[in-house]
């Protein structure tokens, strides 16, 4: 009995120590975002150079193919943007190339023969490409940060000795995405939530959201216009009421309203993803809702309102209604209602309920599980209801 008494005693002390043991663990955690973001990042192995120097003069502008909204800069043949995922593709042969930028702000990843180089925040300089082998190649400039402030694009140049080729041609069909953040991919490849600002910078990526995953998947061209933190009626956290979607939607550069929009291809199917901001943060003091349910009552009509208008632009277009269900009833039911709405109005529309996310990227947003379910989710309504989509 004294054995029995003196291993019980023993068990109960180790796990007692095993439960303090327990408790002042360090977990293994996530590694953060790999700062300060490097001005150069060159795929190990590429078969060229690249290096950041001065704007070259001499150089011959190399015909591009651009997707994004953009506005006429200042030099000929130069965009102003702002709005994300602004790309550039050409087509040349010779042994060099040069991609001008004027941008300090983003992050840009430039394509070529399946290597890649990432510049940050660039300034007014050229990236030079050289010691690229003979033959036909096609470049490819995506940028694939965030910031609410305008950069130049310069677009592609050539040496004396290159030869331009025509620039590719689009995909016979353009998606177009209406979204804040979490269409944006803010902090996307992050493993971590609590990042800080420049974390957020190295690890937004918005060619590996969810807009450019469903196009691959489709074989289909997208433009996005989304921005972090806006809203359809309301903000988040109801900052700049006067500067909502429905406000900022129609314009070039959202930070310089005068900026005259340059014509863009129609879409041939929208996307539209609004109300986390709306429906995720409290009310600030003068805000016209009490409540979330006297904001749901407003934001069915002005969901309908806002899609309409944006189905008048792109008169041939389908539209999805992607709503972002762990916002529950307050967000489902004014979607739903728009849907019917247009729906009997004859629109080709679908509504679209995501379940929660795991929101375990930066600052809670979806993560890169996250970006591929809904990817997924919405390739599968495609192939459902617009036959010829994606095969």
């Amino acid at each position: 009995m004294r054995h029995r008494r003196i291993r019980s005693w023993a068990l109960g002390l180790s796990g007692a120590t095993f439960a303090v043991a327990l408790a002042t663990f360090a977990w293994p955690q996530p590694p953060f975002p790999e700062t300060p973001v490097p001005a150069l990042r060159l795929t190990p192995d590429a078969p060229f150079a690249a290096r950041l120097i001065a704007p070259q003069p001499g150089l011959t502008a190399l015909p591009a193919q651009i997707t994004g909204r953009v506005a006429a800069g200042d030099a000929s043949g130069s965009l102003l943007h702002e709005w994300p995922a602004l790309r550039a593709e050409a087509r040349f042969q010779g042994s060099a190339i040069t991609l001008r930028l004027n941008d300090s702000v983003d992050r840009w990843r430039v394509t070529l023969d399946g290597s890649a180089v990432e510049i940050a925040r660039p300034g007014q300089k050229d990236l030079r490409i050289e010691g690229l082998p003979s033959g036909p190649h096609l470049i490819r400039a995506e940028r694939i940060s965030e910031w609410h402030g305008p950069a130049e694009f310069d677009g592609f140049f050539l040496d004396a000795g290159a030869t331009p080729l025509p620039a590719p041609q689009p995909p016979a069909r353009l998606i177009e995405f209406i979204g804040d953040s979490d269409t944006v991919g803010f902090g996307n490849t992050s493993q971590r939530r609590d990042c800080d600002s420049e974390q957020v910078f190295a690890a937004t990526d918005t060619s590996r959201a969810f807009p450019a995953r469903l196009a691959q998947d489709l074989g289909t061209d997208y433009r996005v216009i989304a921005r972090s933190g806006i809203g359809l009626l309301r903000n988040y956290g109801g900052v700049e009421p006067q500067r909502t979607m429905r406000q900022l939607y129609p314009l070039a550069l959202p930070s310089q309203p005068e900026a005259a929009r340059l014509p863009g291809r129609k879409a041939d199917l929208l996307v539209i993803g609004l109300g986390s901001n709306d429906f995720g943060s409290g009310f600030a003091t003068g805000e016209p809702w009490q409540d979330k349910a006297a904001l749901s009552r407003d934001f069915g009509p002005a969901l309908a309102e806002f899609a309409r208008a944006r189905l008048a632009e792109n008169p041939d277009a389908q539209l999805i209604l992607l709503a972002f269900g762990e916002y529950g009833e307050e967000l489902i039911a004014p979607y739903r209602q728009t849907a019917e709405a247009l729906a009997a109005d004859g629109v080709g529309v679908k509504l679209v309920v995501l379940p929660d996310l795991q929101r375990s990227a930066c600052l809670w947003h979806p993560s890169m599980a996250d970006h591929a379910m809904i990817a997924k989710t919405l390739a599968g309504t495609v192939r459902d209801t617009l036959p010829g989509w994606g095969g």
